[in-house]
C-alpha cells in the first residue's frame, strides 16, 4: 500500500490571524497543519459549524413562523365561530333548560369524537388553507453562500 504524498502549500496570512492560529495551537496542543487542513476541509465541504447552525436556525425560524401563522388562523376561525354561534343561538326558556343541557352535552360529546377522529386521521383545518412558501433549499444555499462571502471579505 503506497503512502499518501503530502504537498506543501505556501500562503500568506495577516499578522493578527497568524498570532491567533499560533496561540490556539500552542494552547490546545494541536499542530498548525491539522488546524489548517480541518478548516479548509470544512470550508470546502460546507460543513462549518456556522453553516450548519445557520441552516438549523433558518429551519427553526420557518417552523416558528408556521406555528404563529397556524395559531393566528385558528384564533380568527375560533373568534368567527363564537360570533356566529352567539348571533344564531336563540335564548332558552326556563322550562327547556334541562332538556337543552342534555342535548348540548350529547352534541358536545359527538363533537369531541369527530375532532378526535379528524386529529387521529391527520386532518387539520390549517392544512386545508393555502400556504405561502417561506424559503426553498436553493434560497437557503444562496443565503449561506452570501454569508460565507461576507465573512471572507471582512477577514480579507
Amino acid at each position: 500500500m503506497a503512502k499518501a504524498r503530502d504537498i506543501r502549500v505556501w500562503t500568506r496570512l495577516s499578522a493578527s490571524l497568524r498570532q491567533r492560529v499560533s496561540g490556539y495551537c500552542a494552547a490546545s496542543g494541536i499542530a498548525e497543519r491539522t488546524v489548517f487542513e480541518a478548516a479548509l476541509g470544512q470550508y470546502i465541504d460546507g460543513t462549518r459549524d456556522l453553516a450548519l447552525l445557520m441552516r438549523r436556525l433558518d429551519r427553526l425560524g420557518r417552523a416558528v413562523e408556521r406555528v404563529h401563522r397556524d395559531l393566528d388562523v385558528l384564533s380568527v376561525a375560533f373568534g368567527t365561530f363564537v360570533r356566529l354561534w352567539i348571533a344564531h343561538t336563540p335564548a332558552v326558556s326556563a322550562e327547556a333548560v334541562a332538556t337543552t343541557r342534555a342535548t348540548a352535552e350529547d352534541r358536545y360529546q359527538t363533537f369531541l369524537e369527530l375532532v378526535a377522529e379528524q386529529f387521529d386521521g391527520g386532518q387539520r383545518l390549517i392544512d386545508q388553507l393555502p400556504r405561502e412558501a417561506l424559503a426553498n433549499e436553493t434560497e437557503l444555499e444562496e443565503l449561506l453562500a452570501d454569508s460565507a462571502r461576507s465573512s471572507l471579505e471582512r477577514e480579507g
